[in-house]
């Protein structure tokens, strides 16, 4: 499944022009913000701060969790480290909740009555690791890395040394370095919803702009991933690390980092969130379109196999049957002839000779029919072919008029499909030789509505099909068509010959069949 996505060009194209249209709209809004003096990039509400920062933490521990779940089943390295890098957002969310909770976010400068660093460094460090693990799993998944260190360490490993880096920061509140100087964090506390004015916050910037760039990075191996897979998830993965990007460059214009400060950057990085469980929701559907489709393959090469294997049994029983019960019977056939004639019988046993002689002869035609009958469907090649050739062996071995009729090319079906097709003519045609005292026996392939129709017609003294339940074979015939999932009928009157149809419903062109 995932080739024939990635062999759609029109899936590629407009994917590509709706990450070039949320670029592009992602610019626009972030130049607005800059340029218009009545754009506020930021607003001072509890309950929406509260209300943002908890949506972000359900949401990208559900991601993580998803995340590992596939990267543990799967092997899949990327899937691992994409786990890990939204464990630390989903700690760095957490202690943000924890903090205000317990009143905690005054002593560690996060509120605006007095703006610190610790929020900032955070901040930085927190979103520039999970930046770093994106980036890897992007590179990850071009590579298809598998990981050789346990899921365990790499998913929970990063976490906990971004949590023991925090504790340190908390202990070392003055130590802690200056990303914006303590004039900026005077102008957010004396009015957090403007930007902070050009150049007031250099260093900030740039590490801001520096972990934008490597959610970019992130997002162009995740656009390569889409492009060479054509999946879904991949798309979604290059669209969540586009807006992750830009809420970061929001977050150089206005640093949301403090307790009741809710910033446009802050909006970004809940939608970055949400795209980005989007993308893991696709990606795990794209999964089990692949593994259907691989259980489709396994179960159609099954079969395959299953075909081939029965066809060279058939082939080993026919050479069976002709060096050993042929061979047999034909001596024994010239023993009889010879006895005959050597006794000069008369009477009744003249007369028991004669019937062991026809007996002896119905079984060397028996041994000779069953040969012909499985060495033909050992053979390769279309059905109307093998139909052809069965008919033709059937006319020149019996003394029959035999003919095959069709209304064009019949559609391909499955190995197995033929080879119980080809058994069921061959037993129909075998019930015209017993029991029919036919002249003329005509087989007849149509297709009609995607169903290919194959039809058995003679003109003997026919019978009546609900007597005959059980016998001539009719049972075995109807067991076989089952087993393709065809339908055969069978209509016959007495002195007014019999109709055998077979009825095999086709797989529309884009389907796949078991058989």
């Amino acid at each position: 499944m995932s080739g024939d996505r990635g062999k759609r060009p029109g899936w590629h194209r407009g994917a590509d022009v709706a990450l070039l249209l949320l670029a592009l709209l992602l610019t626009a809004a972030t130049t607005v913000v800059l340029v218009v003096p009545a754009v506020v990039p930021a607003v001072v509400n509890d309950r929406l701060d509260l209300a943002i920062v908890t949506s972000a933490t359900l949401v990208s521990g559900a991601v993580a969790a998803l995340a590992w779940a596939r990267g543990r089943v799967a092997g899949d390295g990327s899937a691992l480290l994409r786990a890990s890098a939204f464990t630390v957002l989903a700690l760095l969310n957490l202690l943000v909740l924890l903090a205000g909770a317990t009143g905690l976010d005054a002593r560690l400068g996060a509120t605006l009555d007095d703006p610190g660093q610790f929020p900032l460094f955070a901040g930085v460090v927190g979103r520039g690791t999970a930046a770093v693990l994106l980036v890897l799993a992007g590179w990850a998944a071009l590579r298809r890395w598998s990981p050789t260190v346990p899921a365990v360490l790499l998913v929970l490993g990063p976490a906990v040394a971004i949590f023991v880096v925090l504790a340190w920061a908390m202990r070392s509140l003055d130590s802690l370095p200056a990303l914006a100087p303590q004039a900026a964090l005077d102008f957010i506390a004396a009015d957090p919803t403007m930007q902070l004015p050009p150049g007031s916050a250099p260093v900030l910037v740039v590490v801001q702009s520096a972990i934008a760039a490597t959610f970019l990075v992130a997002a162009l191996l995740a656009h390569r991933s889409f492009r060479r897979s054509g999946r879904a998830g991949d798309a979604l993965l290059a669209a969540g690390m586009l807006i992750a990007a830009f809420s970061q460059i929001n977050s150089a214009i206005h640093p949301g980092s403090y307790s009741s400060v809710v910033t446009i950057g802050d909006f970004l990085r809940l939608g970055f969130f949400l795209v980005i469980l989007a993308g893991v929701v696709a990606e795990s559907r794209d999964d089990l379109e692949d593994l259907r489709a691989a259980n489709i393959e396994v179960r159609r090469l099954a079969d395959a196999e299953l075909a081939a294997a029965a066809l060279e049994e058939r082939a080993r029983l026919a050479r069976e049957i002709h060096d050993g019960l042929a061979q047999d019977l034909w001596y024994a056939k010239l023993k009889q002839t010879r006895l005959a004639q050597v006794a000069n019988l008369e009477g009744e046993p003249q007369q028991l000779s004669d019937e062991v002689g026809d007996a002896l002869d119905n079984a060397l035609a028996e041994a000779r029919h069953a040969v012909a009958a499985m060495r033909s469907t050992s053979q390769d090649g279309p059905l109307l072919d093998l139909l052809g050739r069965l008919v033709e062996d059937f006319a020149d071995r019996f003394a029959l008029r035999a003919e095959l009729t069709t209304d064009g090319t019949p559609p391909e079906v499955g190995a197995r499909a033929q080879a119980e097709v080809i058994r069921i003519v061959q037993e129909a045609l075998t019930n015209v030789r017993k029991h029919a005292d036919a002249t003329v026996v005509r087989v007849g392939v149509a297709t009609d509505d995607r169903v290919l129709r194959i039809t058995i017609n003679d003109n003997g003294r026919g019978f009546h099909p609900e007597a005959a339940h059980g016998g001539f074979g009719l049972d075995s015939m109807r067991e076989r068509a089952a087993l393709i999932g065809a339908t055969l009928t069978i209509s016959s009157q007495p002195r007014d010959g019999s109709r055998v149809e077979l009825r095999l419903p086709m797989p529309h062109p884009e389907g796949t069949d078991g058989n």
